[in-house]
């Protein structure tokens, strides 16, 4: 395998466009929307999360394997006479929480979209939302050349529940018929009625429906009466055969600058990681750091002699970091560290981890 990446030469790229205009938003599906019928086949990979759990004998939510499998089924014969697609439901053996979701768990992910591939239209993942922008982004990057709709999804309150956003009308069948219907290729993530590029959302809200925001790009559809379609934002098919890419170095670390943070502890991580990889640090604002603390220099000097990484991200929830409009942000990248535009720090974890897995040398992420 290439140890050069089939994306973009410099660090940044798709996960970090420039911000694109409500305005732009046009309707309908044109050319990105196709008729569906019982002949259209959709894969639902069904990992765990909320939508699927049930109260145990505590009262506390569990998974329960089976249930969610067959309210999909049920679901979908109440719609027997619109023009739905054929779902197929892989269910997995172990059901486990997002908290739980990581490399090994992308990577079964991954390998069963790649063999499933060509049996199936579209494909929707129904996860746990906590670490969903993790998971979606990860395969964003490792599933190369991907010519197909592939939508994750789940709920914040369990199927079961008269209230919850699991409901047919509100994730489940919507999921499904966006798979089923739309030649969007890339991963995606649908919640509150808004489809969004996975790669570009970060979960926003722990105690509402509207959990998942895409903080610096529009949806690429919004659902209404019907479907608004952002035309701008579709990406071109692919000109290449899928293939993944399932070798996920995950040695990154994410640190978040605070005023009163001791960057004597951040130097020892850095002098007694063996194996570290790469620093994200999550700046302030426009992304800005401290000049005049001597450790925090040190700390960069260091990382650059052992060759690890450094990723500034912002802390705040929208907006870039910009590298000319402080001189502070200056004296960052002359020391090596790598500007990560408005990429959230969740794609730039899964995007660091994805380089590495590759075989990409320190000196080739820039």
């Amino acid at each position: 395998m290439s140890s050069a990446p089939p994306v973009e030469a410099r660090f940044v790229g798709k996960e970090a466009d420039s911000i694109v205009p409500e305005d732009k938003l046009g309707v309908g599906g044109g050319s990105y929307g196709r008729i569906t019928s019982n002949q259209t086949r959709i894969l639902v990979l069904y990992t765990g999360g909320t939508m699927g759990m049930k109260p145990d004998q505590n009262g506390l939510l569990a998974p329960v394997p089976g249930y969610l499998t067959g309210q999909i089924e049920t679901m979908l014969k109440l719609y027997q006479h619109d023009p739905l697609p054929t779902v197929v439901v892989k269910e997995y053996q172990n059901l486990i929480d997002s908290c739980d979701m990581g490399p090994p768990e992308w990577k079964a992910i991954a390998v069963d979209l790649k063999q499933q591939y060509h049996s199936f239209e579209g494909f929707v993942v129904i996860t746990g939302t906590d670490t969903m922008a993790y998971s979606s982004s990860a395969l964003s990057f490792m599933l190369e050349n991907l010519g197909k709709t592939v939508i994750f999804t789940g709920s914040q309150i369990p199927f079961c529940k008269t209230f919850s956003d699991a409901r047919p009308a509100a994730t489940s069948s919507s999921s499904i018929s966006l798979a089923a219907t739309m030649d969007i290729p890339e991963v995606c993530i649908f919640f509150d009625d808004k489809l969004m590029r996975a790669n570009r959302c970060r979960k926003a809200d722990s105690a509402s429906f509207h959990a998942f925001v895409s903080p610096n790009i529009p949806p690429l559809a919004t659902l209404g009466l019907g479907v608004q379609v952002n035309h701008s934002m579709i990406l071109d098919p692919p000109k290449g055969r899928l293939r993944i890419a399932t070798a996920m170095d995950s040695k990154v670390v994410v640190v978040k600058l605070t005023p009163t943070f001791d960057y004597d502890a951040l130097m020892a991580m850095v002098q007694n990681y063996k194996g570290l990889r790469a620093v994200c640090l999550e700046l302030f604002g426009s992304g800005t750091a401290p000049r005049n603390q001597k450790a925090f220099i040190e700390v960069l000097e260091l990382c650059k002699q052992k060759n690890v990484v450094v990723v500034a991200t912002s802390q705040c929830a929208t907006g870039p970091v910009l590298p000319t409009t402080y001189a502070v942000s200056k004296y960052l990248e002359n020391s090596g560290v790598v500007l990560a535009g408005d990429m959230t720090t969740e794609a730039t974890c899964a995007k660091l981890a994805y380089l590495f897995g590759k075989g990409l040398a320190p000196k080739q992420i820039c």
